[in-house]
């Protein structure tokens, strides 16, 4: 029997924020476009805190929507699985809009921004495969179409990442027409129902699946396509593209899941790659020098570890995945978010070549910020980046003890590309007179001393915070450990 909300949360938050994409669109004023905006995500983010109470007060941990289509009965659903990831996003989605610089705005920018973030919820909260594919293709919109995301300053994402985009959405679609022709059951083919047995077509959909991750996340060898966006696009919203981890949401929601005979052997080699690509990346970072291209790889390196978690088969890797998904989403945000702000300030030409920028003296808040940020991304004790690291090392051990000595080191070496840049942006003699150069602005302090709490305080007090990514994870190794059985 369905557990449904008492209102259908997610599907008015997902026609609220299009109708407020719709309605910037057409404000010739900016700071008006971005007040209405805020205002949509304000409320988009209450009504998802609300749904997270409902879901977290229910027995079943999963609560459906009273709304549906012709042989579907739900649209939406939010479960231990997607309710952290789904407020957390619509969170960070508000935080980056309050905190745009002025001089990066337009009304096409944060339109898309809304898109965005409609788009993610759908493809988070989707009941049904169709409707994740129309999320999963909907937040690519935004990057394929120059308007949105033309800046003053910033160029479109290159080519190569607009083709990777495109390909992940192609490959999903293909993955879920293989599903479909593979069931006999008219009634589910569609729904999230389990697909047992080895059949050719199960095989392709979960090779399309896994193409499909690979290219949304960059994992090694599609992982130019981040650097080079990150590089040169616009960045806020590239890292709010990244931060929605769709491609891990795919493997814990479908690949695992519904395809549990074809999954059973195939996905430790995807944890392998997701561990090579988190090495690789931090190897390569060794040599970098441009702070862009520097944060691109920082996020890919941290964020290839929620693979290595997921496909661990061990609760407490699986629990310190989802934790490490929460904490690479929001310390990656502060990196990017300090970074673009300093950017605002300065002339592109100063990030240009070597030396360094010491922006310390005059912008104290701004450094800290970024200090604690990056320190939190690598696990230092007292914030939940030592709780995820302490839960994925200690699960990766017990199944697979070389994963246990790989990750310190990549860990290691991540922190410090973080000490490097760091250095890079607010150490040393500065080339140029920054004296001029102002602070953290109000909006933006209060942005980040929200995220700096939230990685501060769920590190003190991690429990609820663990409560639901444990539910999760006893989910997934009960399908992993029934199939070891059979």
């Amino acid at each position: 029997m369905y557990t449904n909300f008492t209102f259908p949360w997610i599907t008015l938050t997902i026609l609220l924020l299009l109708s407020m994409a719709v309605l910037v669109w057409n404000l010739a004023s900016t700071d008006r476009a971005r007040k209405c905006a805020i205002a949509g995500m304000s409320l988009s983010l209450t009504l998802m805190v609300v749904a997270l109470c409902e879901v977290s007060l229910s027995q079943s941990h999963q609560l459906f929507e009273p709304l549906g289509l012709i042989g579907v009965k739900s649209w939406f659903s939010i479960d231990t699985l997607n309710a952290i990831p789904i407020t957390l996003f619509t969170a960070l989605a508000l935080g980056l809009t309050i905190f745009a610089p002025k001089r990066k705005l337009t009304p096409y920018w944060l339109s898309g921004m809304l898109l965005l973030t409609a788009s993610t919820l759908t493809a988070y909260a989707a009941n049904n495969m169709a409707i994740l594919v129309v999320g999963w293709a909907g937040s690519t919109v935004p990057f394929l179409v120059k308007k949105f995301f033309s800046l003053s300053g910033e160029k479109e994402i290159p080519s190569l990442s607009r083709i990777a985009l495109i390909g992940s959405v192609v490959s999903l679609l293909v993955a879920v027409l293989c599903i479909v022709f593979d069931s006999l059951d008219t009634k589910q083919i569609l729904s999230f129902s389990v697909h047992s047995g080895n059949s050719p077509l199960l095989h392709w959909a979960f090779g399309f699946l896994i193409v499909s991750v690979f290219l949304r996340k960059g994992l090694l060898p599609v992982h130019s396509w981040v650097i080079s966006a990150y590089e040169r696009g616009p960045l806020l919203p590239l890292t709010l593209l990244v931060n929605s981890h769709l491609g891990a949401f795919l493997v814990a929601r479908l690949a695992s899941p519904l395809l549990p005979d074809v999954a059973h052997k195939a996905l430790p080699i995807l944890g392998e790659i997701g561990l090579i690509t988190a090495a690789y990346t931090a190897i390569l970072a060794l040599a970098e020098r441009q702070p862009r291209k520097l944060l691109g790889l920082l996020s890919i390196s941290q964020a290839s570890f929620i693979l290595v978690g997921l496909e661990s088969n061990n609760p407490d890797a699986i629990v310190g995945a989802f934790v490490h998904w929460q904490v690479v989403a929001v310390a990656t945000t502060i990196l990017a978010a300090v970074y673009t702000s300093i950017e605002a300030r300065l002339s592109s030409s100063t990030f240009d070549g070597e030396g360094f920028l010491g922006l310390a003296a005059s912008t104290p808040r701004l450094a800290v910020f970024f200090a604690i940020g990056g320190l939190a991304l690598v696990g230092v004790p007292l914030t939940l980046g030592f709780c995820a690291e302490d839960l994925l090392l200690h699960g990766t051990l017990v199944t697979h003890p070389h994963l246990g000595i790989v990750l310190p080191i990549v860990t290691a070496l991540n922190a410090f590309h973080v000490v490097r840049l760091f250095a890079r942006l607010f150490l040393g003699q500065p080339k140029i007179d920054t004296t001029a150069v102002v602070d953290a602005l109000a909006r933006e302090r209060w942005v980040l001393t929200a995220a700096l709490l939230f990685l501060i305080i769920g590190g003190i007090f991690p429990a609820p915070l663990v409560r639901l990514p444990t539910a999760t994870a006893k989910k997934l190794v009960s399908t992993v450990t029934f199939q070891d059985r059979k």
